[in-house]
């Protein structure tokens, strides 16, 4: 089963070294994979949350110069946003800078007003990350050298070289929770839902098995470990598991039954002392969930 972290380079503890530190130890605690939030330049009314915010790819060259073993992503990387031929070169090029640890959700983004700002299209957002999901396929077993891909949306003809360390280029996941979500990962194969309660996840993983049999499904979730079971919320009002450690154990379990591969944690980043949280988890969930 797949384990990765919400590392925490957004929020009022955001440093250099505070965030090196995490990934590190999830890494010491054996974690599968660390995962970095992505906005840019937000509205004023979205600041309280992701005002003071690293930028994500930035911050994951950092970090691979700071682990040796995790994989490391972004949960999840807003193509539309951005320009998206610049991504992919981004992307193959922290592919080789990481020594192929790239692994990296996507999605079409739901900030309207970050998206005026950078001046990127909201309504054709959808139709940009299809076409781009395509391209990076079709780019990713052209390289190294010359690649060349015309979409409806999209195109490139041109140089792009080193070769992919990680076979197949980094491993790309579709977050989300909507149907074209479902059909986005029936493409690349991984399905990064957020927050779904479990009964709502099985239906949803049943209907992209349907599609494609063999697709993973990695959920990420707030967890919070307390002294008693209660109903959590993440910092958006989302589903959240709050519990001690046998219970979390329990209620991620009914997810593994209902569908899920793995999950991406998100351990409470606001906090101090997150780097306990990690090794608490790794010492009293991880040894209670199913392998």
């Amino acid at each position: 089963m797949h384990l990765g972290l919400i590392l925490p380079n957004y929020g009022a503890q955001l440093s250099a070294e505070g965030l090196a530190r995490v990934a590190v130890a999830a890494e010491e605690s054996g974690f599968d994979s660390a995962f970095v939030t992505d906005h840019l330049i937000v509205p004023d009314e979205h600041a309280p949350i992701y005002g003071s915010i690293a930028e994500p790819l930035v911050s994951l060259a950092f970090l691979a110069a700071r682990t040796r073993r995790l994989e490391l992503g972004v949960s999840a990387l807003i193509v539309p946003q951005r320009n998206p031929l610049v991504v992919l070169k981004q992307l193959t090029s922290l592919d080789l800078l990481s020594g192929g640890r790239i692994v990296t959700a996507v999605a079409a983004g739901w900030m309207e007003g970050e998206f005026e700002t950078l001046g990127a299209s909201f309504e054709q957002r959808g139709k940009l990350l299809d076409d781009w999901l395509w391209l990076a396929a079709s780019v990713f077993e052209q390289m190294p050298g010359h690649v060349h891909y015309e979409g409806p949306v999209l195109s490139v003809d041109g140089w792009l070289a080193p070769a992919l360390v990680r076979p197949g280029g980094p491993e790309l996941w579709v977050a989300g929770v909507s149907r074209a979500t479902l059909r986005r990962a029936a493409m690349t194969g991984v399905w990064h839902p957020v927050a779904l309660p479990v009964d709502e996840l099985r239906t949803m993983a049943a209907d992209l098995r349907e599609r494609r049999a063999d697709s993973r499904v990695i959920l990420r979730i707030n967890v919070f470990q307390v002294d008693e079971p209660e109903t959590g919320e993440d910092e958006r009002g989302r589903h959240a598991i709050a519990g001690p450690p046998e219970w979390i154990a329990e209620r991620l379990s009914e997810y593994v039954e209902a569908g899920c591969d793995g999950f991406v944690l998100n351990l409470d980043y606001e906090s101090p002392d997150l780097e306990e949280r990690i090794r608490r988890f790794a010492d009293e969930v991880v040894p209670l969930l199913p392998t």
